[in-house]
């Protein structure tokens, strides 16, 4: 389908950047919201048609030659998904039974009638809806609702990974409970998030290099730095305490969130770590049950021993409840902010709340957890946080989109003046962290 030359005088797009304290969305031509609409969801979707007739054949002896049809409606149906982007279309009532179905039509009622497209919705809002619609879609299906089309690419990031799985692992086998050693390994963490192939549309991204050595060359592009705090809140609670994780990314950046728990556990920094995994495929990479249980048994079966030994020992860790996957929560894979969770689900809000550090991954949680909004770049965490304070918490973010909180003065400029699109490149990372 060729691009309309006509298409921004059409939907009202806006020449320049999204402006300050302002919804971010795909309305102005400048932002990162544009581009993700115009090129990078429609690359996505292009891909998921494309591997269904690539793949047919497999399809066909996994859910049987009934599944034929299937296959050709979700095609077509993607397809047509992908139109609609390019058209900026109307965000519609989802019609499936699903169990989020109403918590998602209730939100898109409340939305105003002038921004309920593509293009004029709060950019969390329409790509949140994207994925949900995706999801729609197989659901709608009588053989392939359980299908998850990103599982070949999530489980090919784990294989690229292989090297640099052993590496860390070896550097890890024998580390001491202290400071230092915590904030390496949270680093280590932070940096594991540049695997993202929601941002390359699918592309793979392969670590390559000593992990480790990586942690210390990045310093300099680790712009906010809240390691120490997130350890005193963690040496300094119960040993028999809670740390909730909330996953991002499958392949390497699962694997450095388990190297993570797993000094959690061994040190005695808490005696249960809980991990939040998305309900339906979300964002490409996302880590859903199956992937973390596939994960453990890839390492698991692995010939070299000291991967081999490790992902036992995490399956074990699964089965003592040491590492606990936390009940499907729909909360996670639906449009709201975090500072909402309190009055949409307070339930999930309690339970956080139990926890003595929940620690937030990636790109999207920080999205939702300041809102898809064009923050002054000095305001401070907290209060773009408004209010959403269950327990102390932290995020770890490469920073890859056009929103960000916490600088000190001048900070911002100075990264602008070497790059106008430092913010969309996962080159820098940030480690924020707030007590409750």
């Amino acid at each position: 389908m060729a691009a309309d030359p006509d298409f921004d005088t059409k939907n009202g797009i806006i020449e320049g950047e999204t402006p300050p304290h302002t919804e971010l969305s795909a309305l102005y031509k400048q932002s990162f919201a544009y581009y993700t609409f115009r090129v990078r969801l429609p690359a996505t979707l292009a891909t998921i048609a494309a591997s269904l007739v690539k793949d047919k054949v497999d399809l066909l002896a996994t859910y049987g030659a009934v599944s034929s049809a299937d296959i050709e409606q979700t095609t077509e149906a993607v397809t047509k998904l992908r139109e609609d982007i390019l058209n900026n279309g109307p965000l519609l009532p989802f019609e499936g039974k699903e169990s989020d179905t109403e918590v998602w039509n209730s939100f898109l009622e409340k939305l105003p009638a002038e921004k309920r497209s593509y293009f004029s919705a709060c950019w969390l809002y329409s790509e949140c809806y994207m994925y949900r619609k995706i999801s729609d879609i197989f659901h709608a299906t009588s053989h392939l609702s359980t299908f998850d089309y990103f599982s070949e690419q999530k489980q090919t990031a784990a294989k690229l990974s292989l090297d640099t799985m052993l590496a860390v692992a070896k550097s890890t086998r024998t580390n001491e409970r202290n400071s230092d050693t915590f904030r390496q390994l949270i680093k280590l963490n932070l940096w594991g998030n540049r695997c993202d192939l929601s941002i390359t549309s699918g592309k793979q991204v392969k670590p390559t290099g000593n992990a480790f050595d990586q942690v210390k060359d990045l310093e300099e592009k680790l712009l906010i730095d809240g390691t120490a705090d997130i350890w005193k809140a963690l040496d300094g609670a119960s040993s028999e305490g809670i740390v909730d994780i909330i996953f991002d990314n499958a392949g390497y950046e699962l694997y450095t969130d388990l190297i993570l728990a797993e000094y959690i556990i061994d040190k005695g920094l808490a005696a249960k770590v809980r991990f939040n995994v998305k309900a339906i495929p979300w964002f490409i990479s996302d880590v859903m049950e199956h992937d973390y249980h596939w994960t453990l048994r890839f390492l698991a079966e692995q010939p070299d021993p000291v991967l081999s030994e490790l992902g036992k020992k995490w399956q074990r860790l699964t089965e003592e409840g040491k590492f606990e996957l936390t009940p499907l929560e729909h909360f996670w894979t639906s449009p709201y902010e975090f500072y909402r969770m309190p009055e949409v689900n307070p339930a999930l809000y309690n339970r956080l709340k139990e926890a003595q550090l929940v620690i937030f991954k990636g790109d999207l949680n920080y999205r939702k957890l300041l809102g898809d909004f064009s923050w002054d770049y000095t305001e401070s965490f907290e209060t773009c946080l408004r209010g959403f304070r269950p327990s102390n918490l932290c995020t770890l973010r490469t920073v890859k989109a056009d929103l960000i909180c916490g600088f000190k003065k001048g900070v911002a400029e100075n990264l602008f003046a070497k790059n106008k699109e430092w913010m969309l490149t996962g080159e820098y990372g940030i480690i924020q962290f707030a007590s409750k």
